[in-house]
């Protein structure tokens, strides 16, 4: 349990941080531009000895985590925006090439933008990171949302934890 509360504080330190970024700089991007500013500006920054993650090489940008089981997809494994592995070097791969090993966090991001989606967060992200955090009951799940659309942009997030959305959270309110 205290694990859980030491990345929970992590994670949602660095999500506040870039929520925080995006409202104090006139920067513009997509999904992928979010996902690499959050890691780089946000996450490797606070890595520490002292931190929940102490190690670069448990963060990882489109990596491969197992899909959950009895879900319908139909490949063994999907590549997630961004994931935090418990120890440095983690991988989803055992010896035969199959994605067994299940990570500690796996964030999934989308933006909104004028004439898209209105939903806050993705019905697909929704239902893979609730079966991901059900399957995995110690591993954690999150969905991120910059919104580009209002005049004052907004960042949205979701905590996932055993197959329940437990927090969610406008961070552009405060």
């Amino acid at each position: 349990m205290k694990q859980h509360r030491r990345i929970d504080r992590f994670v949602e330190a660095t999500i506040h941080e870039f929520a925080k970024w995006i409202r104090d700089n006139s920067w513009l991007g997509k999904e992928r531009d979010c996902v690499n500013i959050f890691a780089t500006q946000c996450v490797l920054p606070a890595v520490s000895s002292k931190s929940a993650v102490t190690n670069y090489s448990q963060v990882r940008i489109e990596c491969g985590v197992p899909q959950p089981k009895h879900q319908g997809y139909d490949r063994p494994s999907a590549a997630k925006d961004l994931v935090i592995w418990r120890a440095p070097l983690d991988v989803a791969w055992d010896s035969d090439w199959k994605p067994v090993n299940i990570p500690w966090v796996v964030i999934e991001w989308k933006t909104r933008r004028r004439g898209r989606s209105n939903a806050v967060f993705d019905n697909h992200d929704e239902r893979w990171l609730t079966a991901f955090s059900e399957q995995n009951p110690t591993s954690l799940g999150y969905a991120v949302t910059v919104d580009f659309s209002r005049g004052r942009r907004q960042v949205h997030y979701a905590r996932f934890r055993r197959g329940e959305m437990t927090v969610r959270h406008n961070v552009s309110e405060e």
